[in-house]
């Protein structure tokens, strides 16, 4: 073998070698960007799937926030609307007749009397439609029932919307139209707001 065969040989095995050197070296360059890419397209799914699921969180939590300031506001348009109620029945009661508030009153008062000696204090605007001639008609029909019929009409006025206010000694019988109305209310509110809102 001649200097020039050994050389063409060295030649031709570091050829191969480098062409074999390369091709592994190129099989693990393309099975390194393979793992490479699978890797980014698993971190990217995550990345993806983390933020589709916060977007889902937050999306639910803007939802059930929006659901509640619906439901308050509801709610409070509904209270509104059983106050005007109330407030629309107070007044209808207070604008109503001379006669038809005198008799309502008297009711109240005959209903809620012990003794028939209390004081009855009325509010200042009552004045012209509870006067003292009234009570003695009440006092009247009291003693033809066999009861006491001292009821006295207080000369100070009370602040209240109307109806009456008895008075026996300390204790004091609340039966104010803003009272009566309350305890209505708050035992009627539901079904009213059944009848109203159903």
């Amino acid at each position: 073998m001649t200097i020039k065969d050994i050389n063409e040989k060295i030649m031709s095995d570091a050829q191969n070698k480098s062409e074999e050197i390369i091709f592994q070296a190129e099989s693990k360059a393309r099975e390194i960007i393979r793992k490479g890419k699978k890797n980014a397209e698993n971190i990217s799914e995550d990345i993806l799937d983390k933020n589709r699921q916060e977007g889902l969180l937050k999306k639910n939590k803007i939802l059930t926030e929006a659901n509640l300031d619906a439901k308050k506001t509801i709610l409070s348009e509904k209270q509104k609307i059983i106050d005007d109620v109330f407030n629309q029945a107070l007044e209808n009661i207070l604008k109503s007749d001379d006669r038809e508030y005198c008799q309502f009153i008297k009711k109240l008062i005959l209903d809620n009397i012990e003794k028939g000696d209390e004081t009855i204090f009325i509010c200042g605007s009552d004045k012209n439609r509870i006067t003292k001639d009234f009570i003695n008609s009440i006092n009247n029909e009291l003693k033809t029932q066999g009861k006491k019929g001292a009821l006295k009409l207080s000369s100070s006025y009370i602040s209240i919307e109307g109806g009456v206010i008895i008075g026996s000694g300390n204790i004091r019988k609340n039966i104010s139209l803003e009272l009566l109305l309350q305890k209505v209310r708050e035992e009627y509110e539901t079904e009213i707001s059944k009848k109203l809102f159903n």
